[in-house]
């Protein structure tokens, strides 16, 4: 798992519950992820960025997209 700078991280812990911000990229095993305590830490929840796309966007055409030959109807697979 990499760990990028800026993610912030939280123990587990219900009687510690600290948090930990990364000040640079790091490359961990994701069972050695622990807190001071001892406790496992994960990363903290971070809503998803959602936008709605514009008509234009919606109907633009995909080039260079290439079917699997099991998607295409029985008779064009050759």
């Amino acid at each position: 798992m990499t760990m990028r700078k800026g993610q912030r991280f939280r123990c587990q812990n219900p009687n510690c519950r600290d948090e930990i911000e990364l000040i640079k990229d790091l490359r961990e095993d994701e069972s050695s992820l622990r807190c001071h305590c001892g406790a496992t830490i994960k990363k903290v929840y971070s809503r998803p960025v959602l936008w709605e796309l514009s008509g234009a966007e919606a109907v633009a055409p995909v080039r260079d997209v290439s079917l699997p030959k099991y998607a295409l109807p029985w008779g064009n697979r050759e």
